[in-house]
C-alpha cells in the first residue's frame, strides 16, 4: 500500500466517522421529540482490485422493532375505542343520576306516587290534585330531559365522527406527501430514516382513529388499508367520506338512512370498523345509546299506558265539556267492538242530565259509533279534518262522562282505545307531555268513575262524592308489580315502575363502571407496549454519549494516521 493510498484510507475513515458523529448528535438533539427513533450509521468496506481501500458510509437506519410498532398501533386503536365508550357512558351515568338522587326520573316517580296516595286519601282536595298534576308534569320533564341527554350525546358523537374523519384524511394526505418525499430522497441517495419516522407518526394518528393495516414497500413508500381491506393509500390517498347530521333524535339511525356511515370512493365500510376513536363513536351513536333510549322508551310507554288507562276509566267532577282523541282516527276503519259503552251528559256536580248505553256490536265502523253518539240529544260527536274525534256537550256548562260497562275494543275500553281521555302523550321525538287542559285545571283529573248501575236516574249523581276509583287505579299503576320485557341491552324485569327506573339507572351505572375498567386495561396495555417500543427504539442519552466518545476516539485515530503519514512525507522530502 502506498502512502497516498494510506492517506485516502484514513481520510475515508474520518469522513465516515464524522457522518456517524452527526447521526449520534442528531439522536441526542431529538431525544425528547415524540415519534423520533434512534438512528444508526452503517459502514461498508471499500474494496478496490481485491484490496481494502478504506470505508464508506452506508444507509442511516431506524433502530425499531417493526412488529412491536405494529402491535403498539393496534393497541392504540383498541385503547381509543374503549376510552370513547367509557367517556360517553360516564356522561350518560351523570345525566341519569342515581336511584337516591334529586331531580332524577327515579325521584320524579317517587314524588308522583306519594302525591297520588295523598290524593286517594283526600280525593276532594284541590291542593292534592294540584300536587298530582305538578308531579305528573315533573315526571314528563324528567323523562324528556333523559331522552334529550341521550340524543345530545348521540349528536356529540356524530359530530366527533366528522372531526375524526377529518383527522384521518389530513393524515392520509400528509402520508401521501411523505411517500413522495421518500421517493425523491431515494433517487438522490439521501437518507430516508427521518422521513420514515414521520411516516410512522402519521400511521399512528390514523390508527388512533380507525383500525388499519399498513406496510412499507421496497421504495420506502407506505401503503394503508382500512376496515374491510379498503384501500386508503397506495399511489394516491383515498379519503374517507362522512356527513354529520344537522340534528339527531330518537328516530334517527344508520339503518334508516338518517345518519351517515363512513365510505371511501362510494364503498361503505362502516360495518367493518372495529376499533379506534371512530369505532367507539359509532358504537356509542348506533348501538350503546340507542339501547339505553329503548329502555327509557319502554319506561315512558309503561307510565303513559298505565296513567291513560286509569284516566280513561274515570271521570272528573266537574266533567270535561269535551273529550278529544290524542291521535288521528280513521273513521272508516272497522270498529271491532263488543259489549256496552255508556255515554252520559253530566252537569258540573256530576248529576246525570241524559245518557245512552250503546251496544258496540251493532256498529261496523268507527264512523257508525260516532254517528250514534252524535245522535244523542245535547251531544255532538265529529271527526275533524285532522282525524281527531271529539265528543262534546252542546251546553258549555255541561260535560261528558264515559263508562265501559262491558267489553270494549281490542281488550281496552272505547275511551282507552280511541285515546279520548288520555293524560299523557308521546310525540315523534319521544317526548312525553301532559294534556294542556288538565295542566291548567287540575279539577279535570279523573278521580271517580261514571256509575255502572243498570240504570241511571236523571238528576241523580252519576259519580258518587268521594269516589276514588280512578285515583286508586293510578296508585295501583305505580305501586303494583308488572312485567317489563327485555329491550335494548336490559333484560326482563318484574317489579313496579319505580323498580324498572332503578334497573335502568343501575344498568347504566354498571355499564359505565365496566367501560371505565376496560378502558384502564386497554390504556395499560398501550402504555406497556409504548414503553417497550420506546426502550427498543428510543434514544438513550447515556448510550449515545458513550457512542460519541468511541467515535471521537476513532476520528482521532484516523487523524493520527494522517499525521504520521505526513511526517513520513516530510522525512522523505528532507532526504532528497
Amino acid at each position: 500500500m502506498t502512502l497516498s493510498s494510506a492517506i485516502s484510507t484514513a481520510t475515508s475513515g474520518m469522513r465516515a466517522t464524522q457522518a456517524a458523529i452527526t447521526t449520534t448528535s442528531n439522536n441526542i438533539a431529538n431525544a425528547d421529540v415524540d415519534g423520533y427513533t434512534k438512528k444508526s450509521a452503517t459502514f461498508q468496506t471499500v474494496v478496490i482490485s481485491g484490496t481494502g481501500s478504506g470505508v464508506s458510509l452506508g444507509e442511516i437506519q431506524r433502530q425499531v422493532d417493526a412488529g412491536l410498532e405494529r402491535r403498539t398501533n393496534t393497541a392504540r386503536s383498541q385503547s381509543s375505542l374503549s376510552e370513547v365508550v367509557a367517556d360517553y357512558l360516564s356522561q350518560l351515568s351523570n345525566a341519569i343520576g342515581t336511584t337516591t338522587g334529586d331531580d332524577t326520573i327515579a325521584s320524579a316517580i317517587s314524588n308522583l306516587t306519594n302525591s297520588l296516595q295523598s290524593l286517594s286519601v283526600s280525593p276532594d282536595s284541590t291542593s292534592e290534585a294540584q300536587s298530582v298534576v305538578t308531579d305528573l308534569a315533573d315526571l314528563a320533564d324528567s323523562a324528556n330531559t333523559l331522552t334529550d341527554s341521550i340524543q345530545d350525546l348521540r349528536q356529540d358523537a356524530d359530530r366527533a365522527i366528522a372531526d375524526s374523519v377529518d383527522t384521518v384524511n389530513a393524515a392520509l394526505e400528509r402520508l401521501d406527501d411523505l411517500n413522495a418525499q421518500v421517493l425523491r430522497a431515494q433517487a438522490s441517495g439521501a437518507s430516508t430514516a427521518d422521513l420514515a419516522d414521520q411516516q410512522m407518526q402519521q400511521v399512528a394518528i390514523i390508527a388512533q382513529e380507525i383500525n388499519v393495516t399498513y406496510f412499507t414497500d421496497g421504495t420506502g413508500a407506505v401503503s394503508v388499508y382500512g376496515p374491510g381491506g379498503t384501500v386508503l393509500l397506495n399511489d394516491d390517498a383515498h379519503l374517507l367520506s362522512f356527513t354529520a347530521a344537522a340534528s339527531v333524535d330518537s328516530g334517527d339511525s344508520l339503518a334508516n338512512g338518517n345518519l351517515s356511515g363512513i365510505s371511501v370512493g362510494g364503498k361503505d365500510m362502516t360495518a367493518f370498523i372495529s376499533s379506534g376513536t371512530i369505532g367507539g363513536l359509532l358504537d356509542v351513536r348506533d348501538d350503546i345509546l340507542p339501547a339505553q333510549q329503548a329502555s327509557v322508551d319502554a319506561l315512558t310507554d309503561q307510565i303513559m299506558t298505565a296513567v291513560n288507562a286509569a284516566q280513561n276509566a274515570g271521570t272528573s267532577v266537574p266533567p270535561p265539556n269535551a273529550l278529544t282523541s290524542s291521535d288521528a282516527i280513521d273513521g272508516s276503519a272497522s270498529l271491532g267492538g263488543n259489549g256496552t259503552l255508556r255515554v252520559a251528559l253530566l252537569d258540573a256536580d256530576g248529576k246525570v242530565q241524559s245518557y245512552s248505553d250503546l251496544d258496540l256490536t251493532t256498529y261496523a265502523t268507527v264512523n257508525d259509533l260516532v254517528a250514534a253518539i252524535d245522535g244523542m240529544s245535547g251531544v255532538t260527536a265529529t271527526i275533524d279534518a285532522d282525524g281527531k274525534l271529539s265528543i262534546a256537550a252542546d251546553d258549555g256548562s255541561l260535560g261528558i262522562g264515559l263508562a265501559q260497562l262491558s267489553g270494549g275494543i281490542g281488550g281496552e275500553s272505547v275511551s282507552s282505545a280511541l285515546g279520548l281521555n288520555d293524560l299523557l302523550s308521546v310525540d315523534s321525538e319521544g317526548h312525553l307531555s301532559l294534556r294542556a287542559d288538565v295542566a291548567a285545571d287540575p279539577s279535570l283529573l279523573a278521580r271517580g268513575a261514571l256509575s255502572s248501575a243498570t240504570t241511571l236516574t236523571i238528576g241523580a249523581s252519576g259519580i258518587e262524592s268521594g269516589d276514588t276509583t280512578a285515583i286508586a287505579s293510578l296508585v295501583e299503576a305505580f305501586t303494583g308489580t308488572r312485567n317489563f320485557a327485555a329491550v335494548g341491552d336490559l333484560g326482563t324485569v318484574k317489579g313496579t315502575i319505580a323498580d324498572y327506573a332503578a334497573e335502568i339507572i343501575g344498568h347504566v351505572a354498571t355499564l359505565s363502571t365496566n367501560a371505565t375498567a376496560n378502558a384502564e386495561i386497554k390504556s395499560g396495555a398501550l402504555d406497556n407496549l409504548s414503553s417497550s417500543l420506546a426502550n427498543a427504539s428510543g434514544v438513550n442519552l447515556d448510550e449515545e454519549a458513550a457512542e460519541l466518545e468511541i467515535l471521537q476516539t476513532n476520528y482521532q485515530a484516523a487523524a493520527n494516521v494522517i499525521s504520521v503519514i505526513q511526517e513520513m512525507y516530510d522525512t522523505l522530502l528532507n532526504m532528497i
